[in-house]
């Protein structure tokens, strides 16, 4: 079992994270089998090993038992550095330590392992091939259907508001599609959708970029919330933050087929407070608002 002087408290800390007995969390015990964390939880557990330290520039650094994650902790430096920003740009760790405060009105678009970079021509090709890819396809917006480049690339930017590919940022490979669309800034609100490689979905890496792109957003646009369209399919990866990452505003039962059967989809929404802080990383935005409104659970 893993024992360094970081491991007692950190694993304690990690319970409590996870809502979890600290008892359960031996060192063998597998973080997306036998706990089954979800995109969200996944995100939750990385930003708090970043919080502490660790650093992790691939998806290929994430540990995938218990034990592999108290030992990062434990080898990590006894200090963290977290650069806050204005408009909701504070909760996530930046890779590099700075010597004069960021200016706060410049967008921050990096996590400390991704980048949101302009789409160019150049970059059709590798979207195209994860709008169609049988792995991703069904999950994304032709729902498994296989449309000609060329009509792909004619609604590239059809009722687009903003979108950005995710690039890593070792090695500038692009890994990744995050888009605001149907936006409705007379309303105050906007659609956000993402899409990402097989090697980097679920692993909470991605979950972060979403999150870095709804700050970004929020701080860009004069909008009062942001809605998630989630097809029943994709409900398992991420419904661990139902309730306290982002709000259920409605189900449309039965709404959608795949696979033989209907599916329901999920009309859910973030609101500013729910991604400032750390908000959609650590499930303080909820509660906040809910202060804010003079109500609980």
């Amino acid at each position: 079992m893993t024992t360094g002087d970081n491991v007692v408290p950190a694993r304690a800390e990690l319970a409590t994270l996870l809502d979890v007995p600290a008892e359960s969390l031996i060192d063998r015990v597998s973080l997306r089998d036998e706990l089954a964390l979800d995109s969200l939880a996944q995100m939750r557990v990385l930003t708090w090993l970043q919080s502490r330290g660790v650093r992790i520039a691939v998806e290929a650094g994430l540990p995938k038992t218990v034990g592999e994650l108290l030992a990062l902790v434990d080898r990590a430096p006894r200090f963290s550095v977290q650069i806050g920003g204005g408009g909701g740009m504070s909760g996530l760790p930046t890779r590099f330590a700075r010597t004069t405060p960021p200016d706060p009105l410049v967008p921050v678009l990096e996590t400390p392992v991704f980048r949101l970079m302009p789409v160019t021509p150049d970059d059709v090709g590798f979207l195209y091939a994860l709008a169609v890819r049988p792995e991703t396809g069904f999950r994304w917006r032709y729902r498994g259907s296989v449309p000609p480049i060329e009509r792909f690339n004619a609604e590239l930017w059809n009722q687009v508001l903003l979108q950005f590919v995710v690039r890593r940022i070792e090695n500038d490979e692009p890994v990744g599609q995050v888009v605001a669309y149907g936006d409705e800034l007379s309303l105050r609100h906007t659609y956000i959708g993402a899409v990402f490689h097989p090697a980097v979905t679920g692993t909470g890496l991605a979950a972060q970029a979403v999150a870095l792109f709804a700050r970004h957003l929020f701080h860009t646009f004069p909008l009062n919330k942001i809605y998630l369209e989630i097809p029943g399919v994709n409900w398992p990866q991420v419904q661990s933050g139902q309730n306290h990452l982002f709000h259920v505003e409605g189900v449309l039962r039965e709404h959608d087929y795949y696979a033989g059967r209907l599916w329901d989809k999920y009309i859910c929404a973030l609101y500013p407070e729910d991604v400032t802080g750390d908000g959609l990383l650590c499930g303080t935005g909820r509660q906040h608002r809910e202060r804010q409104v003079g109500h609980a659970d």
